[in-house]
């Protein structure tokens, strides 16, 4: 049973670390090329799986020092992707107002246009 938990955690961890990896590599504007939502879907099942595989192993029940040490890596990965997630978030927040900003500004150029063409070539 622990030796399924540890291959399970060894996946998650291994899917973690590269996910941090390439964030890592990333500048803050390249971060929505870095993140795709089917990458966040593989990673979200993996995590369920984990969930499901702790929840199998009983609380009292002694676990194995590789299992102890896979856990603690686990938790390492989820701390770091919870921070570097949380860059991400404020950096595909700008990137969605920096878009909002230019397509307001396409909306005003496009009625500028119609406006000229209207009063000037009728």
């Amino acid at each position: 049973m622990q030796s399924e938990v540890i291959a399970v955690l060894g996946e998650a961890n291994r899917a973690i670390m590269g996910l941090l990896s390439r964030l890592s590599e990333n500048s803050a504007k390249a971060v929505p090329k870095a993140l795709s939502s089917s990458e966040l879907k593989a990673l979200s099942e993996k995590l369920a799986q984990v969930a499901r595989r702790l929840d199998q192993v009983a609380p009292h029940q002694p676990k194995e020092q590789a299992l102890q040490a896979v856990l603690s890596e686990y938790v390492v990965n989820l701390e770091k992707l919870k921070v570097v997630l949380g860059g991400a978030m404020e950096a595909l927040g700008k990137h969605r107002d920096r878009l909002k900003k230019d397509l307001k500004h396409l909306s005003l150029a496009r009625a500028w246009v119609e406006t000229f063409r209207a009063t000037n070539l009728s």
